[in-house]
């Protein structure tokens, strides 16, 4: 069963293979160009030449500016600070144990009072969980794990309790459950929850600020500021000033939270929302553009030194 839910759903280890015109429209820079005749007098074919030649340059001229000025905005960043490098999917995937209809079942254990709200679901038999406490003992386990990288796993809202201390409930009411949880012996309770990870909402953490939104899928970005979960800046009328931009760590996909728009300068085609795709076990980290700048200075400077190492290894072997 686990290896048939594991092939119906999409992979996790790897985002789903874009065709070109879902690249073209998700990501401008690599949209397709118009095949170009070089058939022609000399004249025309020198000429054309010159031209792709200087758009080319142009272009470049371009990265290397906005590379200049990043670096120069982010040039009090410590370079001997640490900066996470590994964000992999698979991590949390292995925490837990996936079964059919593309659900996941896993264990918590939760010190007493659990810091969270218990509901019958209003459409079938079962309890779920429909909130979680700030500051309560679900809320500090959430965040021992997601943000301190302890062992095990976290709740989200929408999981469905399938046993309590080993006993299972499911299907059961929460007039039946909640005496079990009430009267359970020992200073804490293990819960056994049920995720559909394709469904429900997705747990997003922002750095570097380490905040936590649980966000339903198809929402706007942007949401999380207007409720006060995180701070987006903007400092711009196109939204090229990247002030917003949120990046993906695992698969490199760039967020834009604002929705500024202008005529004179498309806003790029960053999506704006969270992913209807997501599988839900793994929380989606965005880290602002300052973060993700660190993030991909510390990646260039592994890269640097694996290179450095390889080279000397086979120095060593000569």
């Amino acid at each position: 069963a686990m290896a048939i839910a594991f092939l119906a759903a999409p992979s996790l280890t790897s985002p789903p293979r874009l065709t070109a015109s879902v690249a073209s429209e998700a990501f401008p820079c690599h949209a397709a160009r118009p095949s170009v005749s070089l058939r022609g007098g000399g004249e025309g074919r020198c000429a054309l030449v010159a031209g792709l030649a200087a758009v080319g340059l142009a272009g470049k001229r371009r990265a290397d500016v906005q590379r200049r000025a990043e670096e120069e905005e982010f040039d009090d960043i410590d370079d001997n600070e640490p900066v996470q490098t590994s964000y992999d999917p698979e991590d949390w995937v292995k925490r837990v144990k996936m079964i059919e209809g593309q659900r996941a079942v896993f264990d918590v254990t939760i010190p007493k009072p659990l810091g969270l709200v218990p509901k019958d679901y209003p459409n079938r038999p079962g309890v779920g969980i429909a909130k979680i406490n700030e500051d309560g003992n679900t809320d500090k386990l959430n965040k021992k794990v997601i943000l301190e990288g302890g062992e095990g796993m976290w709740v989200l809202e929408g999981d469905e309790v399938i046993a309590v201390n080993g006993e299972v409930v499911e299907g059961k009411s929460l007039e039946e459950v909640a005496p079990l949880v009430k009267s359970a012996e020992g200073d804490s309770i293990t819960l056994t929850l049920c995720r559909a990870y394709y469904a429900g909402p997705v747990k997003v953490v922002f750095l570097p600020s380490g905040k936590v939104s649980t966000m339903k899928r198809g929402i706007e970005i942007s949401q999380a500021a207007k409720v006060g979960v995180e701070d987006v800046a903007y400092s711009c009328k196109e939204g090229w000033c990247k002030a917003c931009w949120q990046t993906d760590p695992m698969y490199g996909v760039v967020f834009r939270a604002c929705n500024a728009y202008s005529k004179k300068k498309p806003p790029p085609k960053n999506p704006r929302t969270i992913p209807q795709q997501w599988n839900n076990v793994v929380p989606l980290w965005l880290l602002n553009n300052r973060e993700a700048f660190k993030l991909a200075r510390a990646k260039k400077k592994e890269r640097e030194a694996r290179r450095k190492a390889f080279k000397e290894s086979q120095k060593e072997e000569k």
